[in-house]
């Protein structure tokens, strides 16, 4: 899209999506963390959200809500510019669990944004950027953190659940597959 449209309609459309992004994020107790280009990372915390099992799953109900503001903010933007589908709009999304971050603010050259460090943070990019066509990844960690009550009000079934490995995904190129290939 951004080859194709106008800057200033493509930047109307990022903005729109990821002020939207953002507030879902929030909407589900989660935390806004760093924005590179039009992608975002966020970070459900179980001492915030009182549970393991209740991050995932704010996590999960927070990944499929984002399809649904990206096409809501694309059709907004459709409407008043003609210029884009929001079929075309698709966001992928990456879920990872992560025990071990070290989680905190940055402040450089006036800025100041949150961020997380560590292995589980480096799996998660590499398990987004094996998405394809709006798909949301979550790896086996996470799906495993869900308790039977949070699993059942998302429609999963934690027990009949089998995994792919990321190196297995058709997106996955030789970055994800070295970094998380095994996750």
């Amino acid at each position: 899209l951004s080859r194709r449209l106008p800057s200033a309609a493509y930047f109307k459309l990022v903005r729109a999506i990821i002020t939207s992004v953002d507030e879902v994020v929030v909407r589900h107790s989660g935390i806004v963390g760093k924005h590179a280009g039009d992608g975002v990372t966020a970070f459900f915390l179980a001492e915030d959200l009182g549970s393991s099992s209740a991050a995932a799953r704010a996590a999960v109900e927070s990944a499929r809500d984002l399809s649904i503001a990206a096409h809501d903010e694309a059709k907004a933007v459709a409407e008043e510019t003609g210029l884009v589908e929001p079929e075309e709009c698709l966001i992928n999304v990456g879920l990872h669990w992560g025990d071990h971050l070290y989680m905190g603010q940055l402040v450089s050259g006036g800025r100041l944004e949150i961020t997380a460090l560590g292995d589980r943070v480096n799996e998660c990019a590499r398990i987004e950027q094996s998405a394809r066509d709006g798909q949301i990844l979550a790896s086996k960690s996470l799906i495993e953190n869900l308790e039977d009550e949070d699993a059942k009000a998302l429609g999963l079934d934690p027990d009949r659940v089998t995994y792919m490995m990321v190196a297995e995904l058709p997106g996955a190129d030789e970055k994800a597959e070295r970094d998380a290939g095994t996750i």
